[in-house]
């Protein structure tokens, strides 16, 4: 921390019970960001895809553990433990193309008005699900240029391909 003279306490008493109070604090400020976090329905959906992705490396390392004499709740506890690292490097993989998604749509006009118009529908009572499929029908045209032939990227294609042979 950073004090400056207004800010020293002559009375170490008070001092200790303010820290105390902060630290109580931060992690009171932190188990409530945690319950959002698990709250959110798209961290849970990354942390499921994480674990799916990892299910095959989580069992190889169950049954080592299993042939090792743990009994099979160690070995599921101890499983997870030991894949934790690759559940993280696969749900912030996920985070990271989000936020690299997002950074190059809020600014985009057409990905304004399509949220706005989600945003819309959902405050008139339709479920996420059900908004979503509407405005995407709806907008689906406006994409249709992205779909046509481009014979140019086809010819870089051909060459990348031609290069790297």
């Amino acid at each position: 921390m950073n004090w400056d003279d207004s800010q020293v306490n002559d009375n170490p008493e008070s001092e200790a019970s303010e820290v105390y109070e902060s630290e109580s604090e931060e992690e009171s400020s932190g188990e409530q960001i945690s319950d959002e976090l698990e709250d959110n329905a798209t961290y849970r959906e990354w942390y499921a895809q994480a674990m799916e992705t990892t299910e095959e490396m989580r069992a190889e390392k169950y049954e080592k553990y299993i042939a090792e004499g743990l009994d099979p709740e160690q070995a599921k506890e101890k499983a997870y433990t030991k894949t934790l690292w690759a559940v993280k490097r696969a749900f912030f993989n996920q985070f990271t193309t989000f936020l690299w998604s997002f950074a190059h749509l809020k600014d985009d006009d057409l990905y304004q008005e399509i949220t706005d118009e989600l945003e819309d529908k959902m405050d008139y009572g339709a479920d996420i699900h059900t908004a979503i499929k509407r405005v995407v029908a709806k907008y689906q045209a406006k994409f249709d240029g992205l779909f046509l032939y481009d014979e140019d990227a086809d010819e870089e294609m051909e060459a990348d391909d031609e290069d790297s042979v």
